[in-house]
């Protein structure tokens, strides 16, 4: 009975001693134990950042601004492009859940200045790939004047200007001599098509192609789209060079179109595409709704400007209105 006791006895103060020791080990000693929140917990959102294996959105309290339901949208959109005498062409994606909606999205169009932007895409990831540098400056000639959109043939040729800057003016007042600088400047380093890659890597198809001359003549809004999903998720260059685009697209004085139906408090990242000849004329680009981002690309082709602004503006305007208000 006498040993029975003081085994008792043994194991209480060897357990104690354990305790005391173990207790006294520093934070970092101790072992780590992962605690899994119960989803019985408060909905307070404080203490969110515990919840590390859900949607990074639903911790940022997003989940609010989703929205799943656009029919009425759809219907919104469907009447205001059947009331066009003219080709149009419509396409909406919310880039909190990825709803969208498209109309006529696929169809080709002149493509215009639109693919300025995916010529300064290329740029800046030749840049990153170390192929160029494009803080030198490159001296326009008298093939690079072009007069038919922007100021800069004005300066005239023998005009020294950093590549860096031509980009900006190209995308900023969709400069045509900027365009054809920049051009001028890839084939210099030996890129004949400086637009190759960049078609290639997001697998848009090229727009237009005769015999084996591949062109960019035309351009469909989902290409157009993809483009600005592209420089959203920094996706194809990097996520400097991605907000230096959008900051420039952000920065333009074309506020006819799709900016028109948005209050000028918003900011509007857009690439405006104008083809007087033709009467095809389209913006597309990104509306930064408050928590609520989403892309509006409209299109009109046949119709003079004014029609075109106001079908495109007021389709803007029927979207805003609806992602704000759901």
């Amino acid at each position: 009975m006498k040993k029975i006791i003081i085994i008792q006895v043994s194991l209480i103060v060897i357990l104690s001693i354990m305790f005391l020791v173990y207790s006294r080990k520093t934070p970092e000693q101790q072992p780590t134990v992962a605690i899994i929140p119960s989803t019985s917990l408060s909905a307070d959102r404080t203490g969110y950042e515990r919840f590390t294996l859900v949607n990074p959105a639903v911790r940022a309290d997003l989940d609010k601004h989703y929205i799943i339901n656009f029919k009425d949208l759809r219907q919104q959109l469907i009447s205001i492009h059947d009331r066009q005498k003219h080709k149009s062409f419509l396409y909406f994606a919310y880039l909190n859940n990825s709803s969208w909606i498209g109309l006529e999205e696929k169809e080709l169009f002149p493509a215009a200045s639109t693919v300025k932007v995916p010529l300064a895409m290329a740029m800046y990831r030749m840049e990153e790939q170390g192929k160029i540098d494009l803080t030198k400056t490159y001296t326009l000639s008298e093939l690079d004047l072009d007069e038919n959109f922007g100021q800069l043939y004005k300066i005239g040729s023998n005009q020294s200007i950093a590549v860096e800057e031509l980009i900006s003016i190209m995308l900023k007042y969709s400069d045509n001599t900027a365009m054809k600088a920049v051009i001028s400047v890839a084939e210099l380093i030996g890129i004949k098509d400086p637009l190759k890659d960049v078609y290639a890597a997001m697998g848009w198809e090229y727009s237009d192609v005769t015999s084996d001359q591949v062109t960019y003549i035309k351009i469909n809004l989902k290409t157009l789209s993809n483009m600005f999903i592209a420089l959203y998720n920094a996706s194809y260059v990097n996520i400097e060079h991605s907000q230096l685009i959008l900051d420039h697209l952000a920065n333009t004085d074309f506020d006819e179109m799709i900016v028109a139906g948005v209050p000028q408090n918003i900011t509007v990242t857009h690439k405006i595409g104008v083809n007087d000849l033709e009467l095809a004329y389209s913006d597309c680009g990104i509306v930064y709704a408050p928590n609520r981002p989403y892309i509006m690309c409209a299109g009109s082709w046949g119709a003079p400007p004014k029609d075109a602004h106001k079908f495109m503006s007021e389709s803007s305007k029927a979207v805003y209105e609806y992602v704000i208000n759901n």
